[in-house]
């Protein structure tokens, strides 16, 4: 029955000696065309997730890197912070290593892509319009796919690797259930399996998979062929995959996403019927892309109405086609369907849109246009010049080359890129970023115009104290973030402003104010690592002792890998004269990061300031040797030793 069942859903693939050429092709293009991304620099989330992210600082234990704080880029998705570390272990902050893993996701993607159309297109309900050309056509999919510009984000911006990760194990998902089809059906179920999991910690979006991969079936495939080779076990498990990407969502939720944003489910829809309209536009004529889209603007349904009425009847269309036609309304199914967890009902508050999320839906509309093209070639019976096909597909492989060279130049300074974002889509957070940009250079009086367009927005004062507190320009922010939360208390980053007052308050000393902010963010966020910390320095210089301890004790237990933490609880403890559990406490600091010299150190003093100066010489010879600049610790090994003789 296995074998019968076999041919009932089998079409041979055709063997092809080119398929090795054709997939060095796609390699070969690809590096040349984003050979001029590798040297730019980190910009925007990068900061958070790579420069300021100490989680990625070790691999080992790898609870560590696979623990990724809460409200970072790589909150909830495990899988995409270990990749960094990696980058960090090889390169520390070589910014051309991670451009060049980027680059090999975005290939490993493109090559997946060929091999789920080429086996697609031999399946027996498209073989007999596409089967002697599958290789060729899917060739040309996944090359489109690759070079067009609307993918220059996710390989330019290294932090949205996050797309990418999950856009590779989207496309594996389908590759492993395609291949069951034909042969092994139980271990490439398990394959399937195994990679929408690790979707599911790469990205939220991967929620789609179990759902596309279903209907995948029941347009090209057909259920009565689908239950002899149990077919149903396999929804079962990528349905399952669901579990664990609640899982991830509990242990790092984005307060910046969801339905308590302060952004309506109706106003976020709104907004964005003319961002797909705006999606649509650069598939056809990628030129003029943004960086940064601006946050959900408060729109009516008259002011998006010719939006709507587009989307609407595009969705209406493809639904019907799903019905009538379904081979060719699935490619329209795809790219609403992958785009529904981003572009839908579930605001996320401070993007309302990213060319980042159109990485997957663009593959359904390539082969929409490629496989649709080459029907619309070969129907008539009419004979045509057999170069006129290769020709048009390497014209247009040239010109999206071209355009992807270019966009990647303006990804070669921040200053460079928060341009073209600030002259084509210009907004309040554009401006304002430009604007600062523009004062770090030096370039004040450009600067001026672009900062006073970001006044308009209230919420700006946010982003503009951050940046003052950051320059030391502590009373200047203060002021700033103060305005920011009497004029938006229930902001999405108000209890971020508390935080960096609270900060910028300890800073000038002003404690009971920076007491003030900073507990009300632990009372409000519980969780808040590092807010329990900067309130565990202000109550240690108020002479609360008792109650900066219980603070870094909280600090420490929420962030059980972090060594930073505990060197904290260590410090605060030694402080308060508690030498032993200061010990304790720096050991385990020492397991965590024994390679840092500062913690070897810390030991060193807790363990001579409690008499144990013989135990302090190795700690004190370690710190010396890690960090031979350190005169501190240098001095206090000679003083130690001398002790000791």
């Amino acid at each position: 029955m296995a074998r019968r069942a076999k041919k009932d859903v089998k079409e041979v693939v055709p063997r092809d000696q080119g398929l090795a050429i054709r997939a060095a092709i796609i390699i070969l293009a690809g590096a040349v065309v984003y050979v001029n991304s590798l040297n730019a620099p980190f910009i925007f989330d990068d900061n958070t997730a790579i420069l300021d992210n100490q989680q990625i600082r070790q691999l080992w234990p790898l609870t560590v890197p696979l623990s990724p704080q809460r409200d970072t880029p790589v909150a909830g998705r495990p899988i995409v912070s270990l990749s960094l570390a990696v980058n960090y272990a090889i390169g520390e902050l070589d910014v051309t290593g991670y451009r060049v893993f980027n680059l090999a996701i975005h290939l490993l993607a493109a090559l997946t892509l060929f091999g789920v159309v080429r086996h697609t297109l031999t399946l027996p309900s498209l073989a007999p319009a596409f089967g002697g050309q599958a290789t060729n056509l899917a060739w040309v999919v996944a090359l489109v796919w690759m070079l067009h510009p609307l993918q220059t984000e996710t390989v330019d911006y290294v932090t949205q690797r996050t797309e990418s990760m999950m856009g590779l194990c989207y496309l594996l998902t389908f590759y492993c259930s395609v291949r069951a089809l034909e042969q092994s059906p139980g271990r490439w179920h398990i394959a399937a399996i195994v990679a929408c999991a690790a979707g599911m910690a790469c990205k939220e979006s991967m929620v789609t998979a179990p759902v596309m991969v279903a209907l995948y079936d029941w347009v090209f495939v057909g259920w009565p062929a689908l239950q002899k080779v149990r077919r149903p076990r396999l929804y079962m498990g990528l349905a399952s995959t669901w579990l664990v990407l609640a899982a991830f969502l509990a242990s790092g939720p984005r307060t910046s996403a969801g339905f308590a944003t302060g952004v309506s489910v109706w106003t976020y829809l709104l907004n964005q019927a003319p961002i797909l309209l705006d999606y649509l536009r650069l598939t056809f004529w990628p030129v003029h892309l943004v960086l940064d889209y601006g946050t959900p603007r408060p729109v009516t349904l008259s002011d998006v109405a010719l939006p709507v009425i587009v989307i609407t009847g595009l969705v209406v269309a493809v639904a019907v086609l799903l019905v009538r036609r379904p081979h060719v309304g699935f490619p329209g199914a795809w790219f609403f369907i992958t785009l529904s967890p981003t572009s839908s009902i579930v605001p996320i508050a401070t993007e309302v849109g990213a060319e980042r999320r159109m990485y997957l839906p663009l593959a359904g509309l390539v082969a929409l246009v490629v496989l649709g093209a080459y029907r619309a070639w070969t129907s008539r019976g009419m004979t045509r010049p057999a170069l006129v096909g290769p020709v048009v597909v390497v014209a247009l492989c040239l010109a999206l080359a071209a355009g992807t060279v270019r966009r990647n130049r303006e990804y070669e300074s921040r200053l460079s890129i928060l341009q073209t974002a600030v002259e084509r889509r210009p907004h309040p957070r554009s401006n304002l970023m430009f604007g600062t940009t523009l004062l770090e250079a030096g370039r004040r009086e450009e600067a001026q115009p672009y900062l006073a367009h970001a006044r308009e927005d209230p919420a700006s004062g946010f982003i503009l104290g951050i940046d003052l507190i950051a320059q030391s320009k502590f009373a200047e922010g203060a002021e700033e973030l103060e305005r920011f939360l009497r004029l938006q208390p229930r902001h999405l980053r108000a209890l971020d402003a508390r935080e960096a007052l609270g900060r910028a308050y300890a800073a000038s000393s002003q404690l009971d104010r920076a007491s003030m902010h900073l507990t009300e963010v632990v009372r409000m966020q519980p969780a808040r690592a590092a807010a329990h910390t900067y309130l565990g320095e202000v109550m240690l210089r108020q002479g609360r002792v008792a109650d900066g301890l219980r603070e870094f004790q909280t600090a420490a237990n929420l962030q059980p890998g972090n060594p930073d933490a505990l060197r904290l609880l260590g410090i605060a403890q030694g402080q308060s004269g508690q030498l032993d559990r200061a010990v304790v406490t720096f050991k385990q600091a020492i397991a965590l990061d024994p390679l840092n010299a500062r913690g070897h150190h810390l030991l060193g003093s807790a363990l001579a300031a409690s008499g144990q100066i013989a135990e302090a010489v190795p700690s004190f010879a370690r710190a010396v040797e890690l960090d031979p600049q350190n005169t501190e610790a240098r001095a206090d090994l000679e003083r130690a030793q001398r002790y000791v003789r």
